[in-house]
């Protein structure tokens, strides 16, 4: 790609950023292949998909452009690419695409690439996030709960005090959404669903994640068991 490289992850699509389907998931996971490994090519991989992601940001939307082709409405009708800059879709902000995973995949990845690119992307992800991201259903996938991570991960990562006062702000803003409407999910028209990603087993892990992130791992950077879940 111009610049860095991308791969093919959703048929019928272009290459994308993102955590979910996208450049930034795959950095992430070649950082940590780096750090397991020892091996330097794994990390200039990553550092060039990274590249690629990074080339995505639009700075007047504060946010990561969201590069999937989608049908039209209309039967018979060509698929639509409306990822042109003067006709990009306002981007998603979740763990899939969008800020919130970008920032998760850039703290998870920190302790084995931490430069200025890489705290520059996490700032913006906070601000997108914080600013978007909770007026949502409550999913991990594409929801609140899944965004609210990323300020979880910033407070116990970064450790500053803004940034524990945002996740009290929105963990409060989303325990009182649960309480007035009810568990959320992530499916059109958020009918209530058992599964994980989008529905309420990942609603009620997250939260069971929030109350105790020192023994819940993060599923959303693919966190093993902590020491103390293990007792």
């Amino acid at each position: 790609m111009t610049p860095g490289i991308a791969w093919t992850t959703m048929e019928d699509q272009p290459p994308l950023g993102g955590f979910s389907h996208g450049t930034a998931g795959i950095a992430f996971s070649l950082l940590q292949l780096a750090s397991a490994t020892g091996q330097e090519r794994f990390r200039e991989a990553a550092r060039a998909a990274l590249a690629f992601d990074r080339s995505l940001f639009i700075p007047e939307l504060a946010n990561w452009a969201d590069l999937r082709v989608f049908p039209s409405r209309e039967r018979g009708a060509e698929p639509v690419d409306d990822t042109s800059p003067t006709t990009i879709r306002p981007p998603m902000v979740a763990w899939c695409h969008g800020a919130p995973g970008i920032g998760l995949g850039r703290l998870g990845a920190l302790s084995a690439l931490d430069d200025t690119d890489m705290r520059g992307d996490i700032d913006a992800a906070l601000a997108a996030t914080i600013g978007n991201g909770f007026a949502l259903n409550h999913s991990l996938c594409h929801g609140a709960l899944g965004n609210v991570e990323l300020l979880l991960t910033a407070a116990g990562v970064l450790d500053r005090p803004e940034d524990h006062r945002a996740l009290q702000r929105a963990t409060a803003e989303i325990v009182s959404s649960i309480e007035v409407n009810g568990p959320v999910t992530g499916v059109p028209l958020g009918v209530e669903t058992p599964g994980f990603m989008v529905g309420l087993s990942g609603i009620g892990y997250e939260l069971l994640r929030l109350a105790a992130p020192d023994r819940v791992p993060s599923a959303l950077l693919l966190a093993p068991p902590s020491r103390h879940s293990r007792g």
